[in-house]
């Protein structure tokens, strides 16, 4: 275990050190899980169009099934660091993560499959893509189990502190699917052809080896702490209590989103198509912000253990600047050379035009997009995971959703709706400010005697 305690009197430059060990690990972790998606679209691209098709509308749906991860997930996550904060044996959180997540993963191994086979028909599909993404989706709803209990793993690491070993495990993934995948997707090497489910099956097999690997360090090496066999009354209680919000949180989330995108798919392919090159030109900048909240999270949830109200206040407001200015200067790049990071993906005219207005407009957004990041993570390292479901959901649909579908009704242009996202952006910002604040100033008069913290 790592404890990442922060000192404010320490110099700044020591707290900068925890702070970036802490994250720069996790942010090459969802890159690496950036370029596994990239991988297995461009190992079926060699099949035909209709895999590639399949493939990729599996992988968007598949975030909708794995919302319900985050209930075991954040659960261990926070729950670990508020044990390793405050000096407590976090084994018993790690055993009622594992088996909170096999009871949520069950049921989906029977009917997942079926359910989102069921919306990719009911989302346009064609029979011969619904036809390959069932062929793709067997083996991972088969095994469905496996990479809900990996990633639940991965929660406790984190929440522990140790961000690197997750890494590793990580970069092992990546190559086992990418060379189990080509190997079985074309039949090499003497085994069987079985096209786009051996990207199915490449996916099973790095998180079984990821499984095991978790397994062997925490049964025999005991890292990041020893696994114990035993469950708490109490701590299922809390596991509930603190990842159900965040699952309903990212449900909620993923389903606006793709209402979102809805708007944009009436004004046809190039500006979907943009949309979709500015997503992923920004989602860069997006995982340096995730990767820091979650050590956010880590940071608040240690320290909110430990009672050390000053440190936590500290490292969160710290981190959020670290994060603000790598973001912010991202937003610059996207700001200024909006073109030759869209030239890579697309030499239509049109796209390239509407993609550099995405950018542009995004570009702006970036520095309130990694204060609302930290502020959202810090909540939930707290145990208020209650409060980024609504703050989230509110925002999304208040400042973005509805007013896109009023406003196009008079000024129709894809303007409207990117405009809009950066202006809920802001907003959002602002309301996690206030309600982290809040939570400060709550838990600052609760405390014996009363501490007056310095605020962000």
């Amino acid at each position: 275990m790592q404890k990442v305690l922060i000192d404010p009197e320490s110099p700044k430059s020591e707290n900068v050190k925890k702070i970036v060990k802490l994250a720069l690990p996790i942010i090459v972790v969802n890159l690496l899980y950036t370029v596994e998606s990239m991988f297995s679209l461009i190992l079926v691209s060699g099949i035909s169009a209709s895999a590639v098709a399949a493939v990729g509308f599996s992988l968007s749906l598949l975030w909708f099934i794995y919302s319900l991860m985050a209930l075991s997930y954040t659960g261990t996550s926070v729950l670990v660091a508020q044990k390793v904060g405050a000096g407590e044996d976090p084994s018993p959180v790690l055993f009622t993560g594992l088996f909170v997540s096999f009871l949520i993963a069950l049921p989906l191994t029977f009917f997942g499959k079926d359910l989102v086979l069921f919306l990719m028909s009911v989302l346009g599909a064609s029979e011969r893509v619904v036809s390959l993404a069932s062929e793709y989706l067997t083996p991972i709803f088969w095994f469905i189990t496996v990479g809900f209990m990996t990633n639940t793993f991965y929660g406790a690491f984190n929440g522990a502190g140790d961000t690197k070993t997750p890494m590793k495990v990580a970069i092992l993934m990546n190559v086992v699917n990418i060379s189990t995948s080509y190997t079985l997707i074309y039949g090499k090497f003497g085994l069987p052809k079985l096209g786009v489910q051996g990207a199915g099956w490449g996916i099973v097999l790095s998180e079984a080896i990821a499984l095991l690997i978790y397994t062997y360090l925490t049964l025999i090496r005991g890292k990041p702490f020893p696994l114990r066999f035993g469950i708490k009354r109490e701590v299922l209680i809390s596991m509930f209590r603190v990842g159900t919000p965040t699952a309903l949180e990212r449900a909620i989330t993923t389903l606006s989103f793709n209402i979102f995108v809805g708007f944009l798919a009436g004004f046809g392919d190039e500006v979907l198509a943009a949309h979709q090159i500015g997503l992923r030109v920004e989602s860069v900048s997006f995982m340096v912000g995730f990767g820091f909240m979650v050590a956010s999270t880590v940071i608040a949830g240690q320290n909110f253990g430990a009672r050390n109200m000053e440190g936590l206040v500290y490292g969160v407001c710290l981190t959020a600047r670290i994060t603000a200015v790598i973001m912010g200067l991202m937003g610059l790049l996207f700001i200024a050379f909006p073109k030759y990071l869209i030239l890579p993906f697309s030499r239509d005219p049109e796209v390239i035009s509407w993609a550099v207005y995405y950018l542009v407009i995004v570009g702006i957004s970036q520095v309130p997009m990694a204060y609302a990041s930290i502020y959202s993570g810090a909540l939930k390292g707290m145990g208020r995971t209650t409060v980024p479901l609504l703050v989230n959901v509110f925002s999304f649909w208040v400042f973005r959703i509805v007013p896109s579908f009023l406003i196009l009704k008079v000024l129709s242009t894809p303007l409207v709706p990117w405009v809009l996202m950066t202006v809920e952006t802001f907003l959002r910002a602002l309301l996690f400010y206030l309600a982290f604040r809040r939570e400060i100033r709550r838990q600052s008069s609760s405390s014996s005697p009363p501490r007056h913290l310095r605020l962000c």
